[in-house]
């Protein structure tokens, strides 16, 4: 019940986000490199402390610190300007890989081990 949740929450959001245009070759590399970004940062994070709460920030904040970064290259180096839609499209795509990753991610049944019985020496039929 709580995937439908947030599916249809996320859902609701589909015209604030196509607000923003992605027709333009740079917003999609933006979006491809904060879905990378954001995977690495959830996974480091998942992988040493186990909580996923604190994985999806980690994959948010990854893909803010790249897009951030991004734009400060951008901005002293090549002297163009900060662009915040640029911004905006690497966290989005953290964002995304970042909620879409527990949602579809299946979690391990762990079966109990029976007790073996021991072996009776024994022979009940008699021969």
């Amino acid at each position: 019940m709580r995937k439908i949740v947030v599916v249809l929450a996320l859902l609701t959001l589909i015209p604030e986000i196509h607000s923003q245009d992605f027709r333009e070759r740079d917003k999609q590399l933006h979006l491809a490199a904060g879905t990378v970004f954001g995977a690495l940062g959830y996974h480091m994070y998942y992988k040493q402390y186990g909580d996923v709460q604190g994985a999806v920030l980690a994959g948010l904040a990854s893909g803010f610190a790249a897009g951030t970064a991004k734009e400060l290259f951008d901005t002293a180096i090549q002297k163009e300007k900060f662009d915040t839609e640029d911004l905006l499209a690497t966290v989005l795509g953290s964002f995304t890989i970042s909620i879409a990753i527990p949602l579809f991610k299946s979690e391990k049944k762990k079966f109990k081990q029976r007790k073996r019985r021991p072996k009776n020496t024994k022979r009940k039929c008699g021969i």
